[in-house]
């Protein structure tokens, strides 16, 4: 029931990121931009809402339960879609976007948790296959839902939808088990600071590089800024208690792979699901709906090849299942870094299929061995940051691919730039993407064989007893 229930809310977090990308056109056209504030960031700043979030997570799932930090989560993310579904400007739109991302930033780590906590560390991987049908799945399904509504309705339609599944999620959510690992700790309110603005500050001055210019006196008071913060955190959090991160779990060598992994998925996976519809319709001339459902397909290999992922993860460790996907991933991105006007369709298609099933395969497999790399006390902090720099890794490579579209033609949109202008900038966009699945199949082949995976199993197993005497 849990792994059911924390499937749906998660399913609608995931969705909400991508169902965006072919709605940009529409919301462009209909609100136009204020100041510097251009329709990319509506993608961008519910990733910044995402990440500012995020290092409270651990703190609020300990401190208060996970189901209690779930459901809030949840209204949290219901009142940014209902904020962005009546936004009548795009500088409220953006702001909205920042309110749902902010809930569903705490949503995601506090959902697998969850997930994890109801399943013995030998079991996981099955589970988390499962769940990484709806979580993978989600953003192939996204552009086609989000074409399907831009072009029945309008686009604000997509918050109207959202806003209802928030109410679904939150009535749901009142069917999870209370029980749970529970740790009574101080908060860390400045170190929760200094995180988000490391993170926020990160995607802001990231995106914005390319306007300001290599030798704005504002890009690098920003990049010190970041720098010193970001050292200030690391040292403050050694000595604190009860640090709103426990930077003590990065003496694991698994864990620490496994973000790196991650990092490198996420700025791949992202780059294709929220440019290549804008590509589609910019240089194919495609409406929403049409693009959608050309990039749906992706849903089919994440469903197939989800499960198997999570299997060969409890039998084999998850070595194999990840380099196995990433390899796809890094097929499928060159492909799509080297589309042109001859390009049909079905090829279009089987590419995302492809990539479908890399993501499928590669993503719960990370995350298992992220989480089973760590003793219980440090899951929930583990799980958000897990989460922290995924996000942030997508935010930061949806910034960066932002920027350089808009360096090369004008605006993220491409309006009215010729068609092999644009195909060219998407290429080049794609070829960056190519190369960070690449670094990120060579990191993969470090991560735990069976052998290894096994004793991590034993040790997580004779930690969970531990506490359990403990607790008795």
């Amino acid at each position: 029931m849990t792994l059911w229930i924390v499937l749906a809310g998660g399913y609608c977090v995931i969705l909400n990121i991508t169902v965006i990308g072919v709605a940009l056109p529409d919301i462009a056209a209909d609100l136009g931009t204020s100041g510097t504030v251009d329709v990319d960031w509506v993608a961008t700043a519910f990733l910044v809402g995402v990440v500012f979030a995020l290092p409270a997570t651990g703190w609020l799932a300990d401190r208060f339960g996970r189901r209690a930090t779930y459901m809030a989560c949840v209204v949290v993310f219901g009142v940014g879609a209902a904020l962005c579904m009546v936004a009548p400007s795009m500088l409220l739109l953006v702001g909205g976007r920042c309110v749902q991302g902010a809930g569903a930033g705490a949503l995601l780590p506090v959902g697998m948790t969850l997930v994890l906590e109801a399943f013995p560390p030998d079991k996981r991987g099955t589970a988390m296959g499962i769940w990484g049908i709806g979580i993978s799945g989600a953003p192939a399904a996204g552009p086609a839902v989000g074409g399907w509504l831009v072009t029945a309705f309008d686009w604000r339609s997509i918050f109207v939808v959202f806003t209802g599944l928030a109410v679904v999620a939150f009535l749901l959510a009142l069917l999870l088990p209370v029980s749970g690992y529970r740790r009574h700790r101080r908060f860390d309110a400045l170190g929760w600071c200094l995180a988000s603005a490391v993170t926020v500050l990160s995607v802001i001055t990231i995106r914005q590089a390319p306007d300001l210019g290599g030798t704005s006196v504002a890009l690098w008071a920003a990049v010190v800024a970041v720098a010193g913060c970001c050292v200030w955190l690391v040292v403050r959090s050694l000595k604190v208690d009860d640090p709103i991160i426990e930077f003590r779990m990065f003496q694991n060598r698994t864990f620490d792979l496994t973000l790196v992994v991650t990092v490198f998925i996420n700025v791949a996976q992202y780059a294709r699901l929220n440019f290549l519809a804008l590509e589609l319709q910019t240089v194919r001339g495609f409406d929403a709906q049409h693009a959608g459902l050309l990039l749906a397909p992706s849903a089919i290999g994440v469903a197939v090849t989800g499960p198997l992922g999570g299997w060969l993860t409890d039998r084999v460790g998850p070595r194999t299942p990840v380099v196995g996907g990433l390899v796809a991933v890094v097929g499928s991105m060159w492909m799509l870094a080297h589309l042109d006007a001859g390009t049909s369709s079905p090829v279009i298609a089987v590419i995302v299929v492809l990539q479908g099933c890399g993501i499928g395969l590669a993503n719960m497999p990370v995350n298992v061995a992220s989480m089973n790399s760590l003793p219980q006390r440090y899951v929930a902090q583990g799980s958000a940051m897990s989460n922290l720099t995924g996000q942030f890794a997508a935010a930061a490579g949806v910034a960066v691919f932002g920027a350089v579209l808009v360096a090369q033609v004008g605006s993220v949109t491409g309006e009215g730039v010729p068609a092999h202008v644009a195909q060219h900038a998407f290429n080049n966009l794609f070829l960056m993407a190519f190369w960070m699945a690449a670094a990120g199949l060579v990191a993969a082949v470090f991560l735990p064989g069976a052998r290894r995976s096994a004793a991590i199993r034993r040790a997580r197993a004779d930690d969970a007893a531990a506490d359990s005497a403990v607790t008795g």
